[in-house]
């Protein structure tokens, strides 16, 4: 079982496993142009990573709501879902699906603002017209969570890439409007990775949606400046000595990893 805070470095430190590619970075005048320019001429699946905000962040407006206001509405026109990365709690599952709930509350430090965020991502896409659609665990999956008495996080990411992979091909069988060819995703910069480190592929539905798509599939992490600088391990990744290198900083900028994946850096909040 991996201890939770190997579980967040997981969620951190993760460079891809594909050949270098000539790191640069781009200006935009704002986030939703950055975005619309790296979907230019998709059609099958855009998936959102991001570093989840905890209690000790909670002064900074997060991704979250970036992504809600900033980015959403921007290419929400040509998208017919958005898959997020959580779910909801029912209370049918007994003392497991309560276990579960609260360590995973505790571990992870997500301020209650969170929920509210999510429920208004949501309703935001419904309005811009745009199907949400958020995972389901059942009482078995949550019994199989917490066997030996606490929540085994290597099971909990598995589970949570299975049930994203699995909520995008369902997405891929139903019906999209003309016009709207975009299947959105948005969850943790883990599991929407496009070539991930071997130790890290199970986490991934990437690889696997790719293949679906037939090469339709795009990853973009989305990253908010101070919480990038509060996390020594994400000094690790190749894009960040590009993005410190830029003059003037500041502004919204975009680094492609590759073809298919880019890390956009929202303006730092004043």
């Amino acid at each position: 079982m991996i201890a939770p805070a190997a579980a967040a470095l997981l969620a951190l430190a993760h460079p891809p496993a594909w050949a270098p590619w000539p790191l640069a970075a781009e200006r935009f005048p704002s986030p939703g142009a950055a975005v619309s320019a790296l979907v230019e001429g998709a059609t099958g699946v855009v998936a959102f990573g991001e570093l989840h905000q905890t209690a000790k962040t909670a002064s900074i407006r997060s991704t979250l709501a970036r992504f809600t206001d900033e980015v959403l509405p921007a290419i929400a026109p040509r998208a017919a879902h958005l898959i997020v990365e959580t779910w909801v709690s029912r209370g049918t599952c007994g003392e497991a699906e309560k276990r579960v709930t609260a360590e995973v509350a505790r571990t992870t430090e997500r301020p209650p603002e969170t929920e509210n965020e999510i429920v208004r991502l949501l309703r935001r896409a419904k309005a811009l017209g745009v199907a949400p659609h958020v995972l389901d665990v059942d009482c078995h999956e949550y019994q199989a969570l917490q066997a030996g008495g606490r929540v085994d996080y290597d099971r909990l990411l598995r589970l949570t890439g299975a049930h994203l992979q699995r909520a995008i091909e369902q997405a891929l069988a139903l019906p999209r409007p003309a016009g709207r060819p975009l299947i959105l995703v948005y969850g943790g910069a883990l599991h929407n990775d496009l070539r991930p480190a071997a130790s890290l592929a199970a986490y991934s539905f990437g690889p696997a949606i790719d293949a679906w798509t037939a090469g339709n599939y795009r990853e973009i992490d989305l990253y908010v400046p101070e919480l990038v600088d509060a996390l020594a391990a994400l000094r690790l990744e190749p894009w960040y000595r590009v993005w410190k290198a830029v003059t003037p900083p500041g502004g919204t900028l975009v680094i492609r990893r590759g073809p298919r994946s880019a890390v956009v850096l929202f303006p730092r909040q004043r």
